[in-house]
């Protein structure tokens, strides 16, 4: 009987992968690849980065012949590029000792060509896909980074309040554009620009004199960034100098993620509607480099194209080396509950399915394309993260058509953690009678390879209870991939539903914008349906269901507890108490936008709640109303460090249940039933390797405690 331990530590062995690039010294027959993984260290509670170089001799459409490099550990560097040429390599490492220092590198040939210590110059780099940037100028000349503004020291405007850009970036207030130029090795931080704005995802232009970048609007105020779509942003345009600042998309309220052709010729980007849902379907629109004109190559789509399917953009970001042609890009995008890989003709707007489900039935995340190669990562809930190499074959000269064949590059041969994922298989839960005909489950089911395997697994019993698991955002989704959280649940010998409810992404603009105003009532009644299904197929034990999730999931969670038929839920971080979050999370619009009450970014309102109607729905949509009812046991999570969801939320629900379970139970042992867990020195996301690991344990643990059969057998 394998334990929560025992499956995770088992599972951390298998790398992620980050990131991956044919380097320019590749030829027509012999590729050079550069990846970047990431593997959990339990040892030191941190998560280890390293490269490692595959050399694939290919052939016409033949599965490539690969020889894998050593790993090496990138330690200290914080980010680093290779140039155009291949010749150079810049890397930006952060050392840490008695006090940080910050290091500018330039590679040549495998030494150190020169060395600038920057800690004088800026604070921290950024090196996140929302503002970091490390990029070469086409001409090798000079290269651009983001870092944190040199805070002052001056005696009194070192202690004037600074707001920051929120969840995942506590005290980061200023980023500025930072230029080193190759031919005297000054690095120079760019002054403020005009408009109050923090700079990001800067890109060299073609000629190598000027930056484009995307500019986030903080006026009138800051507004959490992470996870958002729905902020105030621009693209603009800048000489490497600081001189000749000019916005290049006036037009538009919301643009991110440029990309520039080969050529120099095409500026693509993508573009959310501002307010309301913080993530939702996206518009690709270009920029005609000589003329400035902005225009629309794949608008919103409201539903589905009823002849391909296509549901529209669901793009975070776009991948930094994305063009195929100088019209044609690649990307991944959120198709019903798969993450899949696109084309798009940046001319007529044509967009193609590359790993259709046929095929490839779980989920891709695109790294890299050229005119030749693509890659992309891919995996299913029951197979790890493999590397796919895509060859690219065009149908004509004028590389208006191609087809792309894929050959694995490289997948997990980690040997122990086989016996946790092999044995379960999965399916997607649709078409659930009276429901609408979006909603759709990722269903996991365990030891369906070994029947016997579930009477002697953790929860014991014929049929498998069942956890019902609700995403966060609202406006996001499950995907088809590798989860070690659900894998730890089926190894533990539960069966999991992941529910993408009305509001998840990937299903058209008209799904997302369907749940607003009806959060707490419609993504509730949801996943109730879905459990009742799944039980009237007989797939799990009726007397075993339990929940779990985190965010809105929790949100979820919180309001299903007023059903006692459940056996016991975990809630992490989640919001229970919309009114009481306004003036405490980094996103306090939040709860207007899910609710469909009117917020205007550009004009926020100087008092939140001094509507009482306001108040009262904002009120009656949260979980907190019903605290009394709850009658399963429960065990919160909460980091200590969350801007998104502050820990008071959880806390204060938590304490109504102790006040009431005392108020019931005398001074009796309660603490059994209502259990807190506070993870210090993590966010939202839980994700340090000490909060992930030791926040799965108790999860996991927990659910086994209150429904495996002996349990229910004391009760009964």
């Amino acid at each position: 009987m394998a334990t929560p331990q025992e499956i995770f530590k088992a599972l951390a062995t298998i790398p992620t992968y980050s990131d991956a690039d044919i380097l320019p010294s590749s030829t027509d027959t012999t590729l050079n690849i550069q990846v970047s993984l990431s593997q959990r260290d339990l040892e030191r509670n941190v998560r280890r980065k390293y490269t490692r170089s595959v050399v694939a001799s290919v052939a016409d459409k033949s599965i490539p012949l690969i020889l894998n490099g050593p790993s090496i550990d990138t330690g200290d560097a914080v980010a680093q590029a290779v140039s155009p040429s291949g010749k150079l390599t810049v890397v930006l490492r952060a050392v840490s000792g008695n006090k940080k220092q910050r290091f500018v590198e330039i590679w040549s040939e495998g030494s150190i060509l020169h060395l600038l210590e920057t800690t004088a110059i800026h604070e921290d780099v950024y090196a996140d896909s929302t503002f970091g940037t490390l990029e070469w100028s086409k001409d090798e000349s000079k290269v651009v980074y983001v870092a944190e503004r040199k805070k002052t020291e001056d005696a009194v405007e070192k202690y004037n309040y600074k707001p920051d850009w929120g969840e995942t970036f506590t005290g980061k207030c200023d980023p500025a554009l930072v230029v080193m130029d190759l031919a005297t090795f000054e690095v120079k931080v760019l002054d403020p620009f005009e408009g109050e704005m923090s700079p990001g995802q800067a890109i060299f232009t073609h000629d190598s004199k000027s930056l484009i970048f995307t500019g986030y609007h903080r006026d009138p105020q800051f507004f959490g960034i992470v996870y958002c779509q729905n902020r105030l942003t621009g693209l603009y345009q800048v000489n490497t100098d600081g001189t000749e600042f000019k916005p290049l998309t006036a037009g538009l309220k919301n643009a991110r993620s440029p990309r520039l052709n080969e050529t120099g010729t095409t500026l693509v980007f993508l573009s959310n509607t501002v307010n309301g849902p913080h993530a939702s379907c996206a518009k690709l629109c270009k920029i005609d480099i000589a003329s400035g004109e902005v225009s629309t190559v794949v608008d919103f789509v409201r539903k589905a194209n009823a002849s391909t399917g296509f549901p529209g953009l669901y793009v975070d970001q776009l991948p930094k080396k994305l063009w195929v042609s100088p019209t044609k890009i690649i990307t991944s995008s959120a198709w019903h509950l798969r993450r899949t890989l696109l084309s798009i003709d940046t001319k007529s707007g044509a967009v193609e399915e590359l790993t259709p489900s046929s095929q490839y039935p779980g989920s891709t995340t695109a790294l890299f394309a050229n005119s030749r190669w693509i890659l992309t990562t891919y995996s299913t809930p029951t197979e790890p993260w493999s590397l796919l190499l895509g060859q690219v074959d065009f149908d004509d000269e004028n590389k208006t058509n191609f087809k792309v064949h894929f050959s694995v590059l490289e997948s997990s041969k980690v040997e122990k953690p086989k016996a946790f994922y092999k044995p379960h298989s999965w399916s997607i839960l649709d078409k659930i009678p009276g429901q609408r005909e979006n909603l759709e489950t990722l269903f996991l089911e365990p030891f369906t390879s070994d029947k016997t395997a579930q009477n002697t697994s953790a929860v014991s019993g014929t049929k498998p209870p069942l956890v019902v698991f609700p995403h966060g955002g609202p406006h996001s989704g499950f995907s088809a991939e590798f989860s070690v959280l659900n894998l730890v649940l089926v190894g533990l010998g539960f069966a999991v539903a992941c529910v993408n409810f009305t509001g998840s992404l990937g299903y058209g603009q008209d799904n997302v914008e369907a749940l607003v105003g009806r959060v707490g009532e419609l993504d509730v009644n949801e996943c109730q349906a879905v459990r009742d299904y799944i039980l009237s197929k007989g797939l799990a034990d009726s007397e075993r269901v339990c929940l779990t999730g985190g965010s809105h999931g929790g949100f979820i969670v919180g309001h299903l507890l007023k059903d006692s038929s459940y056996k016991a839920a975990v809630l992490r971080n989640p919001v229970m108490d919309i009114p009481a979050l306004l003036s405490l999370s980094d996103i306090g619009e939040w709860g207007y936008a899910v609710n469909g009450l009117p917020y205007d970014m550009a004009a926020p309102p100087t008092a939140t709640l001094s509507d009482a109607k306001v108040f009262e729905k904002l009120r009656s949509s949260s979980p907190m109303e019903h605290v009394e009812k709850v009658v399963a046991p429960t065990l919160m999570l909460l980091g200590s460090g969350d801007r998104r969801v502050p820990p008071s939320q959880g806390i204060s629900w938590w304490q109504a249940r102790q006040n009431k379970l005392r108020k019931d139970q005398g001074q009796g042992p309660i603490h059994a039933i209502n259990r807190i867990q506070m993870f210090e020195g993590t966010g939202h996301a839980l994700d340090s390797v000490e909060a992930e690991s030791h926040s799965t344990y108790s999860l996991a643990s927990f659910l086994v405690e209150f429904t495996r059969v002996e349990h229910r057998s004391e009760d009964a």
